[in-house]
């Protein structure tokens, strides 16, 4: 088991991040001085494993991801992906990942025609009750 699959795994046992957890999360991310799309991996791994996040870890998680994906001031398809996995994954798009989808259009010095598809979708689907098919 590798040092980023071990750190998921402890973290998540319980599955809850709370306040506590925070200040190790982020010593983990920032352990190279800035945060990578590896980074952006895990943090994504946590925000949609947790069954319970606190507001600090919410607040981190945001910052952190706001930093890695606008890093060259473009969002590369693979930055894409976690947006996706980020709002998706737990069938429900909440308004605090609507308004950070809305923050980062605003400040991406670069858009793509698949970006801005992500986001019209995004910001046009119920909170709940929507299909992308399967089940």
């Amino acid at each position: 088991m590798n040092a980023t699959h071990q750190f998921l795994t402890d973290l998540l046992a319980d599955k809850r991040i709370d306040e506590t957890e925070v200040p190790l999360i982020r010593e983990y991310v920032f352990r190279d001085g800035q945060v990578n799309l590896e980074d952006v991996r895990l943090l994504v791994e946590l925000y949609c494993e947790a069954r319970q996040r606190c507001p600090e870890f919410d607040d981190f998680f945001f910052d952190a991801l706001e930093a890695a994906v606008l890093a060259d001031g473009e969002i590369q398809p693979a930055e894409q992906f976690y947006l996706l996995k980020m709002l998706y994954s737990d069938r429900e798009v909440r308004s605090r990942e609507r308004d950070f989808l809305l923050h980062l259009r605003k400040r991406v010095k670069r858009t793509t025609p698949e970006f801005e598809a992500l986001c019209r979708e995004a910001l046009a689907a119920p909170a709940t009750n929507w299909s992308v098919g399967g089940r």
